[in-house]
Order: C-alpha cells, then sequence, then structure tokens
C-alpha cells in the first residue's frame, strides 16, 4: 500500500514538474531545448531570433507564463521561402517580431531585458495577459501591440506609443506616462471602457496626441499644464469621453474636428487663448453649463455644429472682425431665453448683422466685468463709484491699472483675496485692469466706470 502511494506521488510530481522548464538556448534551437510541447511554464536563457518566437507561437499552446529576461533577440534575414509572421524577410536584432504573441493564452510575461522594440500586435487579443512590465530600453511600441489584451494598468516610458497599441482593452483603468514619452499615437488608448486616469509627470515632453487617441474611454481629465510642449492634437482625441474639463494647450492655434465630442461630463469649456479656428463638432454635446465662454482675439472660424448642446451664462467674444461661423455652430444655445454676447462696442452692429450672431442678446463688453483676456473664473472686478474693487478665490499679488491709452497709472501690493483701488485721477471712463495672483499668471479687465 505504501509502494503504491509513493508511486502516486511520484508520477503526479513527475506530471507537475514536466508542466514547468527552464532552458537556455542559441538562435534558432529553442525547438530542441523544449521537449514537453505542452508546457505551461518556461524559462529561457541566452540568444533567440525570430524562428523561436515562430516555435512558441505555433507549438506551445499551453504557455501561460513566460520568462524571456536573460535573452538577447538576435536579428535574422529569411532564406529561400522561408516566411514569419507575415510577409517580413527580415527581423532586427533587439524586436519582439509582430505577431509574436497574438491571441495566445499567455498569462504573464518578463520581457527581455534589453528589447528596443515591441512589434505590431505583439501581444493582441491576449485577454488573460492583465499585467507586464515594459523594459526600460524599450523605445517603441508598435501599432496594436497590446490591442484588446487583458491588461488592467500599464507604465508606458517609450518615445512613441504605436496607433491602437493599447486600444479597446476592456480592463485597463490606469495609465502612467513616463518622462521619454514623445508622442501618442491615434487611436492609442481608444475603446478603453474602465480607463478614468493617465499619469503624465511634470515637464513632460510630450509633444504630439493622435487622433481619437482616448476616443470612447471613461478618461475624467487630462493636465496639459503638466506638458507644456505639445503641439498637435488629433481629431476627436478625447471624444466621448468622461473628461470635467474641455482645456487644450493655451498654444494651439487650431481646436481640432470633434476633439471634445459628446463629452457630455465637461463642465467648463476653455477655447485655447491663441486659437484662431474651432473645427466641425469640437465642443459638441457638452451639455454642463459653463459659468461663461471665452472667444479668443485671433478666432476667425467656427465650423459646422462647434458648440452645439452647451449651455453658458454668458459669452465673451474678443475678435473686433466677426468670425466666420459654419452650420449650427450655436445650436441650442439661444432659445426662448437668449444668451448674452459680450463685444467691443464698436463691433456690436456688425454682430447684431450677421446670421447665428444675432441669435444672441448682444451687449457692450466694457459694460461688464468680463475680463479682456486669459479669462479666469476665479477673479471678479467691478466698480462701486470710482472704486475698483477687485476679489480673488487666491491671494492677490499686484494690481496695475491703465487708462485707455495703455498708460500705467498705478501700481497696488495686494497681500489679501480683496483690493479696492481709486481711480479717479483717471480721466477716461475706461479703465484697464492687470490682476496678478500669487504665484500665478496675470489677468486683464476692461471695465467702464460709469
Amino acid at each position: 500500500m505504501r509502494k503504491s502511494i509513493f508511486s502516486i506521488v511520484l508520477l503526479l510530481a513527475t506530471v507537475l514538474g514536466a508542466s514547468a522548464m527552464s532552458v537556455t538556448t542559441a538562435p534558432g534551437e529553442l525547438s530542441k531545448q523544449v521537449s514537453d510541447k505542452n508546457v505551461t511554464e518556461l524559462i529561457v536563457t541566452g540568444s533567440v531570433d525570430v524562428r523561436d518566437f515562430a516555435f512558441i507561437a505555433d507549438n506551445l499552446l499551453s504557455l501561460s507564463l513566460l520568462d524571456m529576461s536573460g535573452v538577447e533577440v538576435e536579428a535574422y534575414t529569411c532564406r529561400g521561402d522561408e516566411c514569419y509572421f507575415g510577409s517580413r524577410s527580415a527581423f532586427a536584432a533587439g524586436e519582439l517580431p509582430q505577431y509574436a504573441f497574438f491571441g495566445s493564452a499567455l498569462r504573464s510575461v518578463t520581457l527581455p531585458a534589453q528589447l528596443s522594440g515591441i512589434g505590431e500586435a505583439a501581444f493582441a487579443g491576449c485577454s488573460a495577459l492583465e499585467a507586464i512590465s515594459i523594459p526600460e530600453s524599450v523605445t517603441t511600441i508598435g501599432e496594436n501591440a497590446f490591442n484588446s489584451s487583458g491588461l488592467k494598468q500599464v507604465a508606458v516610458n517609450v518615445r512613441q506609443i504605436g496607433a491602437g497599441a493599447f486600444a479597446d482593452c476592456a480592463q485597463l483603468a490606469s495609465v502612467q506616462i513616463g518622462q521619454n514619452v514623445l508622442s501618442i499615437g491615434d487611436r492609442a488608448f481608444a475603446g478603453c471602457t474602465k480607463l478614468t486616469t493617465v499619469g503624465v509627470p511634470e515637464g513632460s515632453p510630450l509633444h504630439s496626441i493622435g487622433e481619437e487617441a482616448f476616443m470612447g474611454s471613461a478618461l475624467a481629465s487630462f493636465d496639459f499644464a503638466l506638458c507644456p510642449n505639445v503641439e498637435k492634437v488629433g481629431k476627436w482625441a478625447f471624444a466621448g469621453t468622461k473628461i470635467k474639463k474641455a482645456k487644450l494647450p493655451e498654444s494651439l492655434a487650431d481646436v481640432p474636428e470633434g476633439v471634445f465630442f459628446g463629452s457630455a461630463s465637461v463642465d467648463n469649456i476653455s477655447v485655447p487663448e491663441y486659437a484662431q479656428t474651432i473645427g466641425d463638432y469640437a465642443y459638441y454635446g457638452n451639455t454642463s453649463r459653463n459659468n461663461s465662454l471665452k472667444l479668443p482675439v485671433d478666432l476667425s472660424y467656427i465650423g459646422d455644429n462647434a458648440f452645439e448642446g452647451s449651455r453658458p451664462s454668458y459669452v465673451v467674444a474678443y475678435p473686433l472682425t466677426v468670425p466666420e461661423l459654419g452650420k449650427e455652430a450655436f445650436k441650442g444655445m439661444n432659445g426662448e431665453h437668449r444668451t448674452v454676447l459680450y463685444v467691443e462696442k464698436a463691433s456690436i452692429p456688425s454682430y447684431q448683422s450677421a446670421a447665428q450672431w444675432s441669435d444672441f442678446d448682444i451687449q457692450d463688453i466694457a459694460a461688464t466685468d468680463a475680463p479682456m483676456a486669459g479669462a479666469d473664473l476665479a477673479i471678479r472686478a467691478w466698480f462701486d463709484g470710482s472704486t475698483l474693487c477687485i476679489t480673488a478665490s487666491d491671494e492677490i499679488e499686484s494690481v496695475s491699472i491703465f487708462d485707455d491709452g495703455g498708460t500705467l497709472c498705478g501700481t497696488t501690493r495686494g497681500n489679501s483675496c480683496e483690493v479696492r483701488i481709486d481711480t479717479s485721477a483717471i480721466t477716461s471712463g475706461i479703465v484697464l485692469s492687470a490682476v496678478k495672483l500669487e504665484g500665478g499668471e496675470t489677468r486683464v479687465f476692461k471695465l467702464l466706470r460709469k
């Protein structure tokens, strides 16, 4: 009896032991080293090339754990009719080949420590793969590399994140963008319906976000203040997200088509200060009520349905020349109660005679406390007789006042959240006020003193 039990235990140990292997190989020799094609855990050291990745993909269908941290990937050029992973004939050293683990059952993968690139669709469809550590040596992630995989979180510190690299990862909840990332490709994180957080390091060199990059994700915010080098944001980049603040880099000259389309959670629309055009459907469906909507001074065109659905309490248009409008640019904004539009007094007749603009209740901007530039809802300025009153949510560092000719009439230092200034010495009715908050930017107000 004891002998029988011992034999069964020994047999089980042998069977279980056979499911895990550790091998050292040379390029093209892995098939000779792995004797059990039902192996579930495999540790590989030595050197491999595309032939070895093809062997794993075609034969080790039960593999769930693969450790290649001690592997070097060698270059390989196909000979004769040889063909691996598509039509390519040459595979570079240091690169995980395209489609290498496409649709596999892998749950855990440790990549080669000196890997330089991850090929197209290398882990696409790997629904069991929940986590992966991408080595610092990797500079590029190819198109659709992890598309529709089971990843739940990932840290990415490569120069280029390829198009669709992490698209449709249904379980992906958080992403950390590293200090080396320069570009995020088209649809890189599109369709990640649980993705709420994307971390970006302060001073990030990121300069490009592709079209539809985060479209249809659950992204709640993206702080462009942390990545001051962004020069391009693609069309529909944040469409259909849960983003709260529709704010792009101030330096952008063009607001992309559909960039915040259908992002119904938006509670504040902030048009870039230097924007010259706003694309079709840019802010379509941002239905939450803004305190205000500021249109920058150089704006010349607003596209079709760009602001359809938004309902600001008022609109301030700084351009002296009336911007051209596409079809139904402000659809739904002016119903039974028309929205107030503040413009320069000299431009009122032009706005009143222009189609769609004439739907607003147009008033002189100088008669309001609306800021003339760098609109900041945290600051308010108004007159009490000849006394200029300014309040802010943060401590006021200084206030400078000018007459309508731009001549400096005085500067007052502040040390609280409220400042009152006597402007009786200024003979003109128009007063310009430059307000600087502690540690913040300067905001300029133009007011009419009655």
